[in-house]
């Protein structure tokens, strides 16, 4: 199965070792440790241009997040913002993923548990975070839910991979002139899947089972580092 995949020019601003971090992913060999780690890198590096980019020092900054990529991707992206002065608040959702309708096509992502910090009223970015953008159906359910709370001034979309019209189709979703202001932070862009529904090369397959969880049912029963931390520092 012949497969490409096209770098962004934010992969050429992330640098070499994000890129080698971003390569690491595919690799079937990798342990879940090890490939947790390697998430961690890509994020730290998303978050590091971000920061950069938008000067986000005293900035409010609202990181929404899926249960899966909570410890790795996001708590990488979050790291970086922290470090550059942001003022970070986080929600974080537990979907469930199933074909509804028996369409094999029409993916739903149910938000079936949450963890939602205050938003703020001065809310300047809303970044919704996912490790691969494939049909969309995870950010766009997650984004709808905190736009029903939030007025942010800028939206922006931040995953290492997406599968090639991924952005078209999320913006679909969505009124034209929300849809307008949505900014994407991509590492790379893929064009191919294979019989499982997987994106080549993506992120090696499979994000649960990557990352050591037992399916989504396993994901799901996780309950995150990332936010065992924030929540004591809160409290």
């Amino acid at each position: 199965m012949s497969q490409s995949r096209i770098l962004s020019p934010l992969a050429a601003e992330a640098g070499a070792s994000a890129i080698d971090a971003l390569t690491q992913l595919a690799n079937l060999e990798l342990t879940p440790e090890a490939y947790g780690q390697a998430m961690r890198e890509v994020g730290f590096a998303l978050g590091r241009c971000f920061a950069r980019d938008n000067a986000v020092a005293g900035q409010s900054v609202y990181l929404a997040v899926t249960v899966e990529d909570a410890d790795f991707l996001a708590s990488g992206i979050a790291k970086a913002l922290e470090q550059a002065g942001a003022k970070t608040a986080v929600a974080c959702f537990w979907n469930v993923r199933r074909k509804a309708g028996g369409y094999k096509w029409l993916d739903v992502a149910t938000i079936v548990d949450e963890y939602r910090e205050p938003i703020p009223a001065d809310l300047t970015h809303l970044i919704v975070v996912k490790s691969i953008i494939s049909g969309a159906c995870v950010v766009k359910t997650n984004l709808m839910h905190l736009l029903e709370d939030a007025d942010p001034e800028q939206i922006h979309i931040m995953a290492p991979v997406v599968l090639k019209g991924a952005e078209e189709r999320l913006a679909s979703e969505f009124d034209a002139d929300l849809a307008s202001r949505f900014r994407y932070w991509l590492l790379a862009t893929d064009d191919t899947k294979d019989e499982h529904g997987n994106v080549l090369p993506g992120i090696g397959g499979e994000i649960y089972g990557r990352l050591g969880f037992d399916g989504q049912r396993g994901k799901n029963a996780h309950y995150p580092a990332f936010i065992k931390e924030r929540v004591l520092a809160l409290t």
